[in-house]
């Protein structure tokens, strides 16, 4: 199941994020749940929005790391030897360009949400807070996930340094 998710875990995240939201939205309109307090959600898109900038500044230095470690390995293709650590052996295979592109797609999808939050707070005014509301519970889920992602690529980069050890 986690395989499939990683072929393509941003639009699983969205599509997740999405059903959940129009869920909401349905109870919303279903008068099953009440607002909160204006102040309370543009305080939360701003608290969203500056989280999921902060977020990506995380993954891009973890990113960076790897990008680091990776220029320093020695290890290709066509050089891997039986003494080499599994984590070099990781550099030189494609599951090291397919964590590049799972955090890259991360730093994407969390500065995603950041652009949309400031821009509703820019252009919406106080009137439309249902909006912003709506944008909080996606925003709020699309951050979520994409923790658990980070989190799930981690995991393995750590046990592969474990295999190595």
């Amino acid at each position: 199941m986690i395989d499939r998710y990683f072929r393509s875990p941003v639009f699983w995240d969205y599509t997740l994020a999405g059903l959940v939201t129009v869920g909401i939205w349905g109870l919303f309109l279903k008068h099953s749940i009440r607002l909160p307090k204006e102040q309370y959600i543009w305080s939360m898109a701003s608290d969203l929005t500056t989280i999921a900038l902060t977020l990506s500044g995380f993954i891009l230095t973890l990113l960076t790391v790897l990008i680091t470690f990776k220029s320093g390995s020695k290890v290709n293709k066509s050089s891997i030897a039986e003494q080499d650590s599994i984590f070099e052996l990781f550099f030189a295979t494609d599951l090291y360009f397919q964590t590049v592109k799972h955090l890259k797609n991360c730093i994407k999808s969390l500065i995603t949400i950041a652009v949309i939050g400031f821009s509703l707070k820019l252009f919406l005014d106080e009137c439309n807070h249902k909006y912003i509301y709506f944008f909080n519970v996606l925003g709020l889920i699309i951050i979520v996930l994409t923790i658990i992602r980070s989190l799930l690529i981690l995991t393995k980069i750590i046990n592969l340094q474990k295999l190595g050890s």
